[in-house]
C-alpha cells in the first residue's frame, strides 16, 4: 500500500506538484490523510506533508475542502490518535505530530483571506491546548523513522493560530502555562524544540501586557526539591534552554526590560545547578 502511494506521489512532486489529469484531488487527499502518520519517513515527510503544504499554499483546495481537512485532523483519529493510551515511545506519535503540522498552512490561508468563523478558529486553539496538555512523546528524530518532533510541530501550529485576530489575551494566558508544563519535564529536548516554541511565545507576547509576560517568565524559574536527583537537572536544563533562546531572540526588537528579567532569571537558575 505505502509503496504504491509513493509511486503515485513521487511523480507529483517531481512534476512541480501538478495533479495528473487522471488523478482525482479528493481521492488523493483521502489517501494522503490515511497515511499521514506513516513510519516511512520519505512518504510521511517528504511526500505527504510537502504535497499537502504545497497544494494548500497554491490554492488547490477551496474553502470548504480546507475546512473539511481541518475538521478531520482535529479528531481522535488524528491529533488525538492513541494519545491517552499509547506507550511512551509508540509510532502513534507520527500521526499526531504530522496532523498538527497541517494546521499552520491552513491557518495561514485563513489569515490572508479569512474563511473560518471565529468559533472555528477558537476550536482549533482549544484543541491545540488540549493536545499540548496530553502529548507525552517528546522524541525529536527517531532512527530509521525520521522526525516525530511533536513539540516543535505543535509550536508551529500555536504560532500560526496565535497570530489570528480571533485569539485574545485571555486565550494566550491560558496557553502559556500549558507550554510551561511541557518544558519542565524530565526528558531533555535535543532538536531545537525551544527555538520553535520561542517563535510562538513571541507571537503570543504581542497580545498580553508587559507585567503578564514577566509573571509567566518567572514561572520558568525551577526550584529543585533534591540535590541528589539527576532528573531535576534535566528540568533545569530545559528551563535554561528556553530562557536563553528567548533572551537571544529578544536581542532584536524593543525588549530591553524583558531581557533584564531573563538575565536575572538565568542568574537565579544557576543557583539550582548541582555542579
Amino acid at each position: 500500500m505505502e509503496s504504491r502511494l509513493i509511486d503515485v506521489l513521487q511523480p507529483i512532486k517531481d512534476n512541480d506538484y501538478q495533479v495528473p489529469d487522471n488523478q482525482n484531488l479528493q481521492e488523493l487527499t483521502t489517501m494522503m490523510l490515511q497515511r499521514i502518520g506513516s513510519i516511512h519517513p520519505v512518504l510521511r515527510d517528504e511526500l505527504i506533508h510537502t504535497i499537502f503544504t504545497t497544494f494548500i499554499g497554491r490554492g488547490y483546495y477551496n474553502e470548504e475542502q480546507l475546512k473539511n481537512i481541518l475538521q478531520s485532523i482535529l479528531n481522535k483519529n488524528y491529533l488525538f490518535y492513541r494519545i491517552s493510551n499509547s506507550k511512551k515511545e509508540e509510532d502513534a506519535v507520527f500521526k499526531r505530530s504530522f496532523s498538527v503540522l497541517l494546521i499552520p498552512p491552513i491557518i495561514e490561508k485563513h489569515r490572508k483571506t479569512p474563511f473560518l468563523k471565529e468559533e472555528e478558529v477558537l476550536r482549533v486553539w482549544d484543541n491545540l491546548k488540549k493536545y499540548m496538555q496530553q502529548e507525552m512523546d517528546h522524541r525529536g528524530y527517531v532512527k530509521d523513522k525520521g522526525w516525530a518532533h511533536a513539540m516543535a510541530h505543535a509550536a508551529d501550529a500555536i504560532n500560526a493560530v496565535a497570530g489570528c485576530d480571533e485569539i485574545t489575551s485571555q486565550h494566550v494566558l491560558e496557553m502559556l502555562p500549558v507550554i510551561r508544563e511541557q518544558f519542565m519535564i524530565e526528558q531533555p529536548y535535543l532538536f531545537d524544540e525551544e527555538e520553535r516554541m520561542v517563535t510562538a511565545i513571541l507571537t503570543m507576547f504581542k497580545k498580553i501586557e508587559s507585567n503578564q509576560r514577566v509573571e509567566w517568565l518567572e514561572t520558568l524559574l525551577y526550584e529543585r526539591e533534591s540535590w541528589q536527583d539527576p532528573s531535576e537537572d534535566i528540568i533545569i536544563n530545559n528551563s535554561k534552554h528556553l530562557l536563553r533562546a528567548l533572551y537571544f531572540r529578544m536581542l532584536e526588537g524593543d525588549y530591553r526590560e524583558l531581557r533584564q528579567v531573563l538575565e536575572n532569571l538565568l542568574r537565579e537558575l544557576r543557583k539550582q545547578e548541582a555542579y
